[in-house]
């Protein structure tokens, strides 16, 4: 498989990394800013296991324009069709996703691509080389507190893309050379690769 890269999100022109907007299941034209009790549940949270995800996602947003391909949002991803289609073409299947409209607050798109609201289950177990990791633990409960050093194993029998069930690492997104190497050809924007064993510490 070769080299392992963590994908994190790169600013750019209307490719902010902080997307300043709500994320509601429906859109509402009083109060579009305002918290609703449908914006929670099981799809949001940070669980292992697949969930019923709803019909759509509304992001109303305060910016003025996007124009990205890959940004991290709760629970989530927000992708564009063009990377949703390569992680299609790579047989990547254990991810769901839902229709997204990008709008602001009166309900006018802000965006001429495509987007969607994506999630991950069944991420991989047992992965991280303890061993050979520089990790350090909280000395009350021995829970990790930061990685320093992120060692993979069998790196030969990892997927193309994939996630790991580790609290430290939810937001993170790994992947193949190969599949960085389509990116890099689509020129998907809004997007910086980074080697694998800086991902517990690599800031945007």
């Amino acid at each position: 498989m070769g080299n392992i890269f963590a994908i994190f999100e790169k600013e750019a022109i209307f490719c902010p990394t902080l997307l300043e907007g709500i994320m509601h299941t429906e859109f509402f034209d009083k109060n579009p800013f305002e918290p609703r009790d449908s914006d929670d549940g099981e799809w949001r949270a940070a669980k292992n296991t697949k969930t019923e995800l709803p019909k759509e996602i509304w992001f109303v947003s305060k910016d003025r324009r996007y124009e990205f391909d890959f940004r991290c949002v709760d629970g989530g991803f927000f992708v564009s069709l063009e990377f949703l289609n390569l992680l299609k073409n790579f047989g990547i299947g254990n991810f769901q996703y839902t229709k997204s409209f990008m709008v602001n607050k009166n309900k006018e798109s802000i965006s001429s691509k495509e987007y969607y609201f994506l999630r991950f289950y069944d991420k991989l177990e047992d992965v991280i080389d303890m061993e050979n990791s520089n990790i350090e633990f909280y000395k009350q409960n021995g829970r990790i507190k930061k990685i320093w050093d992120l060692q993979l194993k069998s790196t030969t029998m990892l997927p193309e893309v994939f996630q790991i069930n580790n609290i430290r690492l939810f937001e993170v997104l790994f992947c193949s050379e190969e599949f960085k190497k389509e990116v890099e050809k689509l020129k998907l924007k809004g997007i910086t690769f980074v080697s694998s064993n800086e991902a517990g510490v690599y800031k945007p």
